[in-house]
């Protein structure tokens, strides 16, 4: 089997995702990874008819079985300090992210 997903861009895409994976956990996800590559590269190669069309829109969902919209309502909650407080860094009532670095990978 052909490795699709090599070490460096197994490691830039969990540079990209923000992960933080043990050597261990990073090897068995990447060749977990790979194997799943594998079975899509199986699938591609079985002849399909070309009266076959590609199903790329989901399922039908038309409007005779769809739910009727729900009315926009706006609920304040009693107590958002207390989900605030809750988060592991937070600033004037607001939740604090750590910064992700964006960067194309290709």
């Amino acid at each position: 089997m052909d490795e699709v997903v090599g070490e460096a861009l197994f490691a830039e895409l969990v540079q990209t995702a923000a992960i933080d994976l043990q050597p261990d956990e990073a090897e068995a996800l990447r060749k977990e990874l790979n194997l799943k590559m594998e079975v899509i590269r199986q699938l591609e190669i079985i002849p399909l008819s070309d009266s076959i069309s590609p199903v790329i829109h989901g399922n039908p969902y038309p409007p005779a079985i769809r739910c009727g919209l729900r009315e926009d309502k706006w609920i304040p909650f009693d107590a958002p300090d207390a989900i605030v407080r809750q988060a592991p860094l937070s600033q004037d009532s607001f939740i604090v992210s750590p910064d992700v670095p964006h960067q194309r990978i290709g």
